[in-house]
């Protein structure tokens, strides 16, 4: 929240889980379900069916345990991988996002369901209670796509909600949508949706949502904070940033 020169302040985010082996567990979903599930209670026996985690879940899981090589993640992406994998993704990713692109596509064969809970405690968006019922459903047999279905719109849902409650109490009117998780378009229509009428809404079209667009939010910053480095070095684009 805020404007580039005035700085930001961070007034909500997902709630902290633990990531075994840091950025390498993005590569492989079952890796990084194990620091989210690793907050659930009476978690079940994740190596058998249906879920068929491979070691890889069991090890990581005593990474977490140990507190070894694992580090804080709020990352929006890893829980995309979590379920993921409890939804039989559990093999490793040929490129980044693959994982969360195909719980997209799972999603999209399925009707508008009812959302799963994911709400806002405190300054943080609780996903325990969404990823349990991924887990009951998963255990109950329903189908894969349904639960995608469900989990997408529980997120929509959940970032309406906190949307809504952020904007009232900071009186804004405006937001922008971005970041690595708004290329799922599915997710971008269901939060547009839930949104329409209540806030205008900004998202990205120039500049990829993503990571790719990191070096213009630092080029930006760096306008602000450091205009003599940056107007000798780069004239043009620091007189586009001012």
């Amino acid at each position: 929240m805020g404007s580039v020169k005035q700085g930001f302040e961070r007034v909500a985010h997902l709630r902290n889980a633990a990531l075994p082996g840091g950025d390498a567990a993005a590569q492989y979903p079952v890796q990084a379900a194990a620091g989210f599930l690793a907050q659930l209670e009476a978690l079940p026996d994740m190596t058998a069916a249906p879920f068929n985690f491979p070691p890889r879940f069991g090890n990581a899981l005593e990474l977490v345990t140990k507190g070894v090589r694992t580090f804080s993640t709020s990352s929006m992406g890893r829980l995309f991988d979590t379920v993921a994998a409890l939804l039989g993704f559990t093999r490793d990713t040929s490129f980044e996002g693959q994982a969360a692109m195909w719980v997209e596509q799972l999603a999209r064969g399925s009707a508008i369901t009812e959302a799963y809970a994911f709400p806002l405690d405190g300054a943080g968006l609780d996903f325990r209670p969404l990823l349990l019922e991924v887990v009951r459903d998963r255990q109950r047999g329903r189908d894969p796509g349904e639960i995608a279905r469900a989990f997408q719109r529980g997120i929509a849902v959940g970032l309406r909600d906190c949307v809504t409650s952020l904007c009232r109490v900071h009186s804004l009117d405006t937001i922008v949508l971005s970041g690595g998780v708004f290329q799922n378009e599915l997710l971008l229509e269901d939060v547009k949706s839930l949104l329409e009428g209540e806030v205008c809404i900004w998202t990205n079209h120039a500049v990829p949502p993503n990571d790719g667009g990191i070096s213009l939010g630092q080029a930006a910053l760096a306008a602000f904070t450091s205009p003599p480095l940056l107007t000798r070095r780069h004239p043009e684009l620091a007189k586009d940033l001012a």
